[in-house]
């Protein structure tokens, strides 16, 4: 993959060279050539985040599909296929890997449309399935319904990794794609990083809302742990590169990188095992309250005042950090040059 990157890279450069040399008879300050490595990850990352859209969409189409078929399938349906124990049907240890889990909490109050909606939404198993194979990057597919319904695969311990009580409405993967949050009914990317309930680290979450009748039933989720991007994209570079949030937290980056700017070492934020609140902290990761007023004035300037070339002072060494913003998550992306 290192390969793959630097032929692009290489296009890149040579598309805007032409262009340039071609439009003024002049080439830039070679300065501006830094920032050809930024850009092409961030074209790498966005042409992977726009191909996940389309996919959120045709699945938010499929389901509507099958509420269109909602009483076909409540009466034709396997009601065998899923055995509810408690608040879970198909919880690890031995569930059936080719299902989903079901997780129905304490707060449902209407057990007759959960156990209708299950039958309408079997069909999501097969489909959900083949996102996973098609899409490495993606770690989970699943939605969520205000009947406090919750239909995720692959299959997890549901008894271990989940209260019995959770209101499904009240996590931002739920909401921020409810009609007050996204009256425009279309894909949503959940980017302020979050611990995911079924224990697979930090998350970011792409959702799409699904209605049928004008009535929200569910909404979809597709969720992107930050160890995925590291291992998908990060790693596959040999730019150093570092993404931060609009808050100033490290979203992922090179081993390196992490050292310039005097942050706790990589390997707790790698997501080697799982990852609990108690082993990793936002605030040991976020630049504005580094230790070091270098890496604060760094921040600042980036963040807050959108400067996409700076330089900070390591020791007795001058280096050179570039930024951009990625136009679908609210992310900077930096390549420090070392």
């Amino acid at each position: 993959m290192p390969e793959v990157f630097d032929r692009v890279l290489s296009k890149y450069f040579f598309v805007f060279c032409f262009a340039f040399v071609s439009c003024s008879g002049q080439v830039k300050e070679p300065s501006d050539q830094d920032f050809f490595g930024v850009s092409t990850f961030i074209s790498l990352l966005e042409y992977d985040l726009a191909a996940l859209e389309d996919e959120i969409r045709s699945l938010g189409e499929f389901t509507e599909s099958l509420f269109l078929r909602q009483d076909e399938l409540v009466s034709t349906g396997d009601r065998t296929r899923y055995k509810i124990e408690g608040v879970a049907a198909n919880s690890e240890p031995g569930a059936d890997p080719e299902k989903s889990s079901l997780y129905i909490t304490q707060l449902a109050t209407d057990l007759r449309k959960v156990e209708d909606m299950i039958l309408v939404t079997n069909p999501l198993d097969s489909v959900f399935r083949k996102i996973l194979q098609k899409y490495p990057v993606v770690s989970q597919v699943y939605f969520n319904s205000s009947i406090q319904l919750n239909r995720l695969f692959p299959p997890y311990n549901v008894y271990e990794m989940l209260e019995p009580d959770l209101d499904l409405t009240a996590f931002n993967f739920y909401y921020e794609a409810d009609e007050a949050h996204n009256p425009e009914r279309k894909p949503v990317w959940v980017d302020a990083m979050y611990i995911d309930p079924v224990g697979r680290g930090w998350m970011i979450t792409l959702t799409q809302p699904v209605y049928h009748m004008d009535e929200l039933k569910l909404v979809l989720g597709m969720d992107l742990t930050l160890n995925d991007i590291i291992e998908n994209y990060i790693n596959k570079t040999s730019h150093q590169i570092l993404i931060i949030d609009q808050e100033g937290t490290v979203v992922a980056g090179k081993s390196k990188t992490i050292e310039v700017f005097s942050l706790p070492p990589l390997k707790n934020h790698t997501y080697t095992q799982t990852i609990t609140s108690d082993s990793f902290r936002k605030e040991d990761f976020n630049l504005f309250k580094s230790r070091s007023g270098e890496v604060r004035r760094i921040a600042d300037e980036i963040i807050n005042h959108q400067q996409s070339e700076v330089w900070m002072t390591v020791g007795q060494r001058k280096i050179k950090v570039v930024s951009k913003k990625t136009s679908k998550l609210d992310w900077f992306v930096l390549e420090i040059f070392l």
